[in-house]
């Protein structure tokens, strides 16, 4: 059973080259509460994760992510974070 942060690191690493850097633009530009650009300028996958779970929480810290993933039209990825994280 992986933890939330375990399943959001998995996440964002299959993100293609150009695409980490929307999610971040997401992050710092949602509807949600967002996180600042100071936060997110250097931040790798592992700081993204760690930001978004101390942040929003594990929970919200997925809901963000798949309503993130949708924004970007990568669906199946957001598909697939749900059932990861629904099977736990």
């Amino acid at each position: 059973m992986a933890s939330v942060k375990e399943l959001l690191v998995d996440l964002l690493k299959d993100l293609k080259e150009a695409e980490p850097k929307e999610f971040h633009w997401w992050l710092k530009n949602g509807h949600h509460k967002p996180i600042s650009k100071s936060e997110m300028e250097k931040a790798d996958v592992l700081d993204t994760v760690d930001k978004m779970v101390m942040c929003f929480g594990p929970e919200d810290a997925v809901k963000v992510t798949v309503d993130i993933l949708r924004k970007m039209n990568q669906n199946d990825l957001a598909k697939q974070l749900q059932n990861e994280h629904n099977s736990d």
